[in-house]
């Protein structure tokens, strides 16, 4: 048993990459429709490249999508909207109406103006009576037409008005002409100008306008959305998707023969019907393994890619679940963008942003993988994409030109650019296939452009999910580097306050290391970062290091050997635990580990040996906590740190005494194995040379020394 766990331990990391590979495969199954796929390839306008093709079943024409449109706006033109009376308002209107008549009308009769009409009690109650009965019908007229508001309805619900409705009261319906039915402001001026000709006498004018009547006048007519989507879907769903019938054994197409517009509509309903018919046969399973081994394939294409020329990505697991992950999620996009087509919801395939996979996995990793990893996500969703060769073709035109337009990513306007790229590299690929397949620009699907220019536009979002990517994986983007690389950041000005001689040695470390990687190949912006922060643990003991000594007094003159080498090499530890305070990235914490490796501080370490010739050393006390560089750029910056600190000492720097000097060190380092673990050529560290060589030159000045001219002694 011990057995069996000690290989799994040894493997777990195998068995890990195993798991999340057979997931991503199993996922992206699910994803996929079960319908099989139409062996025949075939674009409108071209000739038909295959066998002639008989029709192997009956199957029913399609309608096209313009005819369909035609149908459903043929029916919506008949329909109706549904609203509905809400009985309950006219009850509680009516009374609040008689209190407040009631109560006006007894204070109008002690009024002055009333007064002078000299009415009998029998006139003034029939003329009340009268008012009321007159006020009170109009009021109930209105409301068994109906009051509604037509605008506000339109904006909270985004129904089409009709010249008439169906109004429901108490469940029955009944057909009404719109503009017979009020609003609250039409009905108060309709009964306003009804009272002003049937009411001349001005004291009975006066007192109806004091029982302010448009409060009396809300709506009580309301759209009924439920009942309209009910009815609307209902004479929908009796549109016929097809318009014809081809019968077994007709002949459907020459070899050829050029494809029109009859022929391709016909070639798409049966590539729908065999799809259709395929997926619910017998034969499902095949289907179902034959899709699989496409997929498989796939991800197979991509382990090739990853042994043979990106191993650290395949050996890191956060980084492989990270590309799987990216993968899978467009395949869940494209699935559910088809899935709403066939719902008949307004949306396209061309919506989602496939060059987004190129703006991120280069940012994040390396232009080669991001192309790679963009390719073959684009084969596996070219599967499920109608017009799979068109479609496929679109998509790496637009992501190629993505990669192209975007080499590094250091500004947020960079992703505007790119957008724009984008937008017309979609534009003129579909129009170029466009024009081809319909031979005329009317036909042209002009709307698919505004589908492009919202993929572009989502490109700009790109930012915001590298930053989310970086915090969940681990990643360090350029854009992030570049913020850390401000010496603006706090930890850099603090090294500044308390240790502005370090600091200044990691400017020209950081000069002499980016000069070099960018002439050896590598990411000068990380080799830079890094060598800014390098040094942060000397903030610690500033003044035990010479390059902050002030005054000619050096506080290692009062130490033993052995204590000040302890101090040195602590600065590696000091800096790794203040970085992770910071919580700088862990790529560059590697830089502030390696840049000494797993070296001694040689100085200290002879002069013990030449004090204590017979006392036996503790070499760890003398030793870097390593580990040594293990990428082409901490081992860069371990010479260039090496270098630009033994160039301070020399008393004569000329060009020769410059380039034994970086000869020197480097060769040592060599000899010592220092650069055992990175990826880097003698061919490299001899073109490293030389750029150190000719930096140091320009920085220190350093002059060519002139042959002495040899007198003639004749």
């Amino acid at each position: 048993m011990n057995k069996y766990f000690r290989l799994i331990r040894q493997n777990l990391s195998n068995i890990y990459r195993f798991t999340i590979t057979t997931i991503t495969i199993v996922l992206i199954m699910l994803l996929f429709p079960n319908t099989g796929n139409f062996k025949y390839e075939y674009q409108k306008g071209k000739p038909w490249m295959h066998e002639t093709l008989i029709a192997p079943f009956d199957f029913s024409i399609l309608k096209t999508e313009q005819e369909l449109n035609q149908n459903r706006d043929s029916i919506l033109s008949r329909f109706s909207p549904y609203f509905k009376v809400d009985t309950s308002i006219y009850p509680s209107i009516i009374e609040r109406f008689e209190k407040n008549f009631e109560k006006k009308w007894r204070k109008f009769e002690k009024s002055s103006a009333y007064k002078k009409l000299n009415y009998s009690q029998k006139r003034s109650d029939a003329e009340k009576l009268l008012c009321y009965n007159y006020l009170k019908t109009n009021l109930k007229n209105y409301y068994n037409i109906g009051i509604a508001d037509f605008q506000n309805e339109k904006l909270q619900y985004n129904f089409k008005l009709t010249e008439a409705i169906n109004k429901s009261v108490n469940n029955i319906n009944e057909k009404i002409l719109t503009d017979k039915i009020y609003s609250a402001r039409t009905a108060y001026e309709n009964i306003s100008s009804n009272l002003k000709s049937d009411y001349n006498n001005p004291v009975f004018q006066s007192f109806l306008q004091n029982l302010n009547l448009d409060s009396y006048l809300t709506q009580n007519l309301f759209y009924n959305k439920t009942m309209s989507d009910q009815v609307k879907n209902s004479m929908l769903s009796n549109i016929s998707f097809t318009k014809g019938k081809v019968d077994r054994g007709t002949r459907i197409v020459l070899v050829g023969d050029i494809i029109d517009d009859e022929t391709f509509l016909i070639l798409e309903s049966l590539k729908k019907e065999q799809e259709n018919i395929l997926g619910s046969s017998k034969n499902h399973y095949l289907i179902v393994g034959g899709q699989a081994l496409l997929i498989i394939s796939c991800i197979v294409l991509l382990f090739l890619y990853l042994r043979n020329f990106r191993k650290q990505i395949l050996h890191d697991n956060k980084k492989l679940l990270f590309i799987f992950l990216l993968v899978l999620l467009f395949v869940a996009l494209t699935t559910l963008i088809l899935k709403l087509q066939n719902q008949n919801v307004d949306v396209n395939i061309y919506i989602i942003p496939f060059a987004l996979i190129t703006i991120v996995v280069r940012t994040l990793m390396d232009s080669r993988t991001a192309l790679f990893v963009f390719i073959v996500t684009v084969l596996i969703t070219g599967f499920l994409a109608p017009n799979g060769f068109e479609f496929v073709f679109l998509q790496l035109a637009a992501g190629i030109m993505a990669i192209y337009s975007l080499p590094r990513l250091e500004r947020r306007g960079q992703l505007v650019l790119t957008a724009i790229i984008t937008f017309l590299t979609y534009s003129v690929v579909y129009f170029a296939f466009a024009i081809t397949q319909e031979g005329s620009i009317e036909e042209i699907k002009w709307f698919n452009f505004v589908w492009f220019a919202i993929n572009g536009l989502l490109l700009t979002f790109s930012y915001s999910l590298i930053y989310i990517f970086e915090k969940l994986f681990g990643f360090l983007s350029d854009v992030t580097l570049i913020e850390l690389s401000n010496q603006n950041h706090p930890l850099l000005r603090q090294l500044i306050q308390q240790s502005p001689g370090t600091f200044q040695h990691c400017l020209q470390v950081a000069n002499l290391a980016e000069a070099a990687i960018n002439k050896i190949g590598g990411n000068p912006l990380l080799v830079r970062t890094g060598a800014l922060y390098h040094d942060i643990g000397k903030m610690k003991h500033p003044v035990y290091f010479i390059e902050n000594q002030m005054s000619n007094k050096n506080p290692h003159d009062d130490l033993e050997f052995d204590k000040s080498a302890q101090i040195i090499t602590d600065h590696v530890k000091f800096g790794v635990k203040i970085a992770k305070k910071h919580k700088l990235p862990q790529q560059i914490i590697d830089f502030i580990e390696t840049h000494h490796g797993a070296g001694k501080v040689m100085y200290f370490y002879t002069s013990f040996k030449n004090k204590y010739p017979d006392k036996e050393i503790d070499e760890e006390k003398f030793q870097y906590p390593g580990p040594d560089p293990f990428t082409k750029e901490t081992a860069v910056l371990m010479m260039a740190d090496g270098i630009e600190a033994a160039s301070r000492s020399l008393k004569e720097k000329t060009s020769e005494t410059i380039r034994e000097l970086i000869d020197k060190i480097i060769d040592k380092q060599v000899k010592e194995n220092r650069f055992a673990n990175a990826d880097i050529t003698f061919r490299n560290i001899n073109e490293i040379k030389e750029i150190f060589t000719t930096n140091l030159i320009n920085v220190y000045h350093a002059r060519i020394e002139y042959p002495k001219e040899i007198k003639n002694k004749n």
